[in-house]
């Protein structure tokens, strides 16, 4: 798992995506596969260890005098064999890591490295336009869309919807033209950025 270290680190380097915020949601994704594939109750933490990138499952323990529930519950006699300072009434953390966990736990850590990849260049291109937002843009015509037509702003596309087009123009593909950027939203699948061909603001400048 040293690899997925090192793999952190580049990541972090390159693209400023937190290391411990990989981490914590590749322990969020492998605890939500435990509950799923093991049915384990709700005393179970999975734990990546910060410097190696080895992944441990834990069953979290209370120290009883007659254990009713094995799955959260440890006799004081087999809890004093792990550590003489545990009393009743205690917690105790149990690794119950199966098997198979490192290829599941690298399975996961890949799903959620890629998600995270592509959360973080949404956010940039979110940023991008966010910051282009009530100014005028450059962008090349695509095709239509119905009466709609497809633009490419570069780092995005924008749709120039009929209602924010000026009555009779007509383009052509791969023709250069300016738009003005009404809003910019964030959606799951990245920004939607809403142009216009009729804003006064253009029209103005123009």
């Amino acid at each position: 798992m040293s690899e997925l270290i090192a793999a952190l680190n580049q990541l972090e380097k390159e693209k400023g995506i937190d290391k411990d915020v990989i981490m914590e949601a590749i322990e969020n994704s492998l605890l939500a596969a435990c509950k799923r594939d093991f049915g384990s109750a709700d005393n179970v933490v999975v734990n990546m260890d910060r410097e190696t990138g080895d992944i441990y499952v834990y069953a979290i323990k209370e120290v009883v005098d007659e254990v009713y529930d094995p799955a959260l519950e440890i006799s004081l006699g087999k809890a004093k064999a792990i550590d003489q300072n545990l009393n009743l009434g205690d917690t105790v953390r149990i690794e119950i890591t199966p098997k198979d966990f490192g290829r599941i736990a690298a399975m996961h850590a890949r799903s959620v490295i890629v998600q995270k990849i592509k959360e973080e260049e949404r956010r940039v291109v979110y940023d991008h336009f966010y910051c282009k937002e009530k100014d005028i843009v450059t962008g090349i015509v695509q095709r239509y869309v119905g009466k709609n037509v497809s633009i490419n702003l570069g780092k995005a596309d924008a749709m120039l919807t009929e209602n924010e087009q000026v009555k009779g123009e007509v383009f052509k593909p791969t023709e250069r033209i300016k738009l003005y950027i009404v809003e910019v939203k964030e959606t799951n699948r990245g920004p939607r950025i809403l142009v216009s061909r009729t804003h006064p603001d253009l029209v103005k400048r123009l």
